[in-house]
């Protein structure tokens, strides 16, 4: 074992990590921003390749070629996307099938398994034999840095615009982004596209250094980028922390992984072994994450703090701003399990009426408001907003009309994005997301103001995670991202029923006073009947899908849990069973 063979062969696996980290950006794209597990990598990879050797012997310019090879590499980002979201192929077996598909696709492009190009004949962006020997500026190390300098640098900005965000609230959290307004198949197709659209340029890069396209030229990508991620995050990650240098830090993953495979075949181990090893390696780094959190985490507690509020209720009559009309929804029709949810349902909300909802499990409740939410289509019936029929419109189209905060105080946020970043996307909520900035000065400032009115600091903390805020803290920033572009609607699903009764206590004081500031009509689920008859102005409960009980005015503001609970006997001829909604 002569060091010196193992100096000399460096460059090369410098050279080699390089171009196989602009296949790691791709990866960690799709693997970290997205959380989409995309096979697709193993195909797309030959398929930039066998893009640009083809379009090169052609008589076609390099840059030429290798900007077909990124598109080509896109239209097979495309076509595992739309397996996924139009088809509703589960994410592994899209990129399963495309992958497979591109075997035969390669080979045409091709004409057979593999296709060589001379560097002494065609004007080669980078080549093997140009490691050594040559001006810097023909190196391939210098020539793919650069490159990668330029796809970080673009993938920065993007990411930053209103477009880019709305992939990062995606991936983050799905139901939070389609209660934003963000249409996530959408979302989920274009970063696909983006991911393999790089991993395609490597393709294009890696075709030219080793002077071939072979059609097994990416079998094993996926293992060589997932190992890049994750190598890099565990020897950068605590050194890193913006975006663009998690990037970089990608990249450098891929330098190791490759220094470490030459190191491994200096030292005279097995190449047979080399595909196994880096399997293992990447199971281990994988399952640290899980283990840390599984036997050396520790209990997180909740926390909040809040601040008093004036409450005033000024109601004036107006026209109906929800009716639910005659709305019908079974679940597993026809089988054993069959549920009857909501039994021709309606309900009609004037503006600016806040009706609180109770009923025991299964009475139909949350059935009943992602019904509005448009979170499943419903069998009968019609729903109307502000006097627009929204019975048939999507999710993310009907985030405009709505302002939704879930009962899980995860749910409605993207944790692993900033305060000010969350604002920014439900400030962007019902319009059309752009390659705009995500955030500007002026509505930074808009934030910061309508962030002390919580009370928390958070005005203070606008770049933090909000994954590292407290139960109580994340809820109330969700409702204030609800309110934010003072909705048709507010739907409040048990808002306050995951947090201790001192925060909860605070979160609905804020909920009274942003409703009563600015008039909204709201509708709110709970299981406290306390709560359901000191706010709002109206209540209803609900039982086998109907609405047993309609209480409002002055007879509400007499009333006791004991007379909500002789009403519930009379109406219903049972019970209620619901010890936690009687003590509260």
């Amino acid at each position: 074992m002569n060091v010196f063979n193992l100096l000399n062969a460096l460059p090369g696996a410098v050279a080699q990590g390089l171009i196989w980290g602009i296949m790691a950006i791709g990866v960690y794209i799709t693997y970290r921003i997205l959380d989409f597990a995309d096979l697709t990598v193993d195909g797309s990879l030959c398929t930039g390749g066998a893009v640009c050797i083809m379009m090169m012997l052609s008589g076609h310019n390099v840059f030429v070629s290798m900007l077909a090879a990124t598109a080509a590499g896109m239209v097979t980002g495309l076509a595992t996307g739309l397996f996924h979201t139009f088809m509703g192929i589960p994410p592994i077996l899209s990129g399963i099938l495309t992958q497979l598909s591109l075997y035969s696709v390669n080979l045409k492009i091709m004409g057979k398994a593999n296709q060589a190009i001379n560097v002494d004949k065609y004007s080669l962006l980078v080549s093997l034999r140009h490691i050594k020997g040559v001006v810097f500026y023909r190196n391939p190390i210098f020539v793919v840095t650069l490159g990668i300098i330029l796809v970080v640098l673009v993938l920065y900005w993007f990411f930053g615009t209103e477009l880019g965000c709305s992939l990062r609230a995606t991936g983050c959290n799905e139901n939070m982004s389609r209660a934003q307004g963000i249409n996530t198949n959408f979302s989920k197709v274009l970063a696909l596209m983006i991911s393999n659209g790089l991993v395609g340029l490597s393709g294009a890069f890696l075709a030219q250094y080793q002077g071939f396209s072979d059609v097994n030229m990416g079998r094993g990508a996926i293992v060589i980028g997932l190992a890049a991620v994750i190598i890099g995050e565990a020897a950068f990650g605590r050194i890193l922390h913006n975006f663009g240098f998690k990037l970089i830090g990608v990249a450098l993953g891929s330098i190791v992984y490759y220094i470490v495979l030459q190191v491994v075949i200096w030292m005279g181990i097995d190449t047979d072994l080399l595909k196994l090893l880096s399997a293992l390696v990447v199971a281990v780094f994988l399952a640290i994450p899980v283990w840390q959190e599984r036997y050396f985490s520790g209990v997180g507690k909740k926390s909040g703090a809040g601040s008093c509020f004036p409450v005033h209720r000024q109601r004036k009559e107006a026209a109906a701003m929800l009716e639910i009309r005659n709305v019908t929804k079974v679940f597993n029709p026809g089988t054993v399990n069959e549920k009857l949810a909501l039994d021709h349902f309606s309900l009609t909300l004037e503006e600016g009426d806040f009706v609180t909802v109770i009923g025991g499990n299964g009475a139909g409740k949350s059935t009943m408001m992602n019904a509005i939410a448009g979170v499943w289509p419903v069998d009968e019936g019609q729903i109307l907003i502000d006097q627009v029929d929204v019975t048939r419109l999507a999710e993310h189209k009907r985030a405009r009309f709505l302002g939704r905060v879930f009962q899980d105080p995860m749910t409605g946020t993207a944790g692993t994005m900033g305060i000010e970043e969350n604002l920014a996307l439900a400030k962007r909520r019902g319009r059309g997301r752009f390659l705009r900035a995500g955030i500007t000065k002026k509505e930074r400032e808009e934030y910061r103001e309508q962030l002390k009115i919580l009370g928390l600091g958070l005005e203070d903390r606008m770049t933090t995670k909000v994954q590292l805020l407290s139960g109580g803290q994340r809820q109330a920033l969700t409702l204030l991202m609800a309110t934010m572009q003072k909705p048709k609607l507010l739907l409040l699903d048990e808002h306050t029923a995951a947090l201790d009764p001192k925060t909860a206590a605070k979160v609905l004081e804020t909920t009274d006073y942003i409703v009563n500031r600015d008039k909204l009509t709201t509708l709110m689920i709970t299981h406290n009947m306390k709560d359901a008859i000191t706010h709002g102005n109206r209540l209803i409960m609900l039982m086998d899908g109907k609405i047993i009980l309609d209480i409002r005015g002055e007879e509400k503001r007499s009333l006791t849990v004991e007379d909500l609970l002789h009403k519930f006997e009379a109406a219903s001829g049972e019970e209620f069973a619901n010890d936690k909604a009687i003590l509260g």
